[in-house]
C-alpha cells in the first residue's frame, strides 16, 4: 500500500497519550494498515513539550526528530492536550505544526474547546480495531498528500 503514498517518506507522528494500551493500538493499527507513518510515543502533554524543545531525555534529535504531526490525547495527565494547544499558540516556532485531538470525549464543549485553541481536527477515539486502522489511513493519507510547513528543529 506504500505505493499509494508520495516517495518523500514517511510522516513523524508525536503521540501524546497516557493510556499505554490506547498507546500500543494506535501503533499496531500503523503497522496493520501499512501506511508510511512513524510513531513516538509520549506519555502526557508535559512529556510532549519536552519532546518538541529537545529536552530533557529528548535532547538528542538525531533519536527525536522534530515531528511533521503531533497527536494529542485529551486528558492526560500533568498537562492535559488543551494545554498543550495553549502552549503551543504562545510559541510561534511551534504554532504551525499540525495537530490532531483523539480523545475517548466527543463531548461538543470539548470538541468546541479544542478547536478554539487551535487544534486542526479532532477525532472521537474509534471503538473498534478496525475503525482505527481506517483512521490511521485516514490520517497518513490526508497527511502524506498535504502541504505542510516547514517544520522547526526545536520549539
Amino acid at each position: 500500500m506504500h505505493g499509494a503514498f508520495p516517495p518523500q517518506g514517511p510522516i513523524l507522528i508525536l503521540l501524546a497519550e497516557d493510556d499505554p494500551r490506547d498507546a500500543e493500538l494506535f501503533q499496531h493499527a500503523v503497522h496493520r494498515a501499512d501506511v508510511p507513518l512513524q510513531i513516538r510515543h509520549v506519555c502526557d502533554g508535559q512529556e510532549a513539550i519536552d519532546y518538541l524543545r529537545g529536552v530533557g531525555p529528548y535532547a538528542h534529535h538525531s533519536l527525536y526528530p522534530f515531528p511533521d504531526v503531533l497527536v494529542l490525547d485529551l486528558k492526560m495527565p500533568r498537562l492535559d492536550g488543551l494545554r498543550v494547544l495553549d502552549w503551543l499558540r504562545e510559541h510561534p516556532d511551534c504554532s504551525q505544526l499540525p495537530t490532531l485531538m483523539l480523545s475517548g470525549s466527543g463531548l461538543a464543549q470539548d470538541v468546541q474547546e479544542a478547536y478554539r485553541r487551535g487544534v486542526r481536527t479532532y477525532f472521537a477515539k474509534p471503538t473498534d480495531f478496525q475503525k482505527l486502522q481506517d483512521l490511521v489511513r485516514l490520517i497518513a493519507g490526508y497527511w502524506s498528500t498535504s502541504e505542510r510547513p516547514a517544520t522547526p528543529s526545536r520549539c
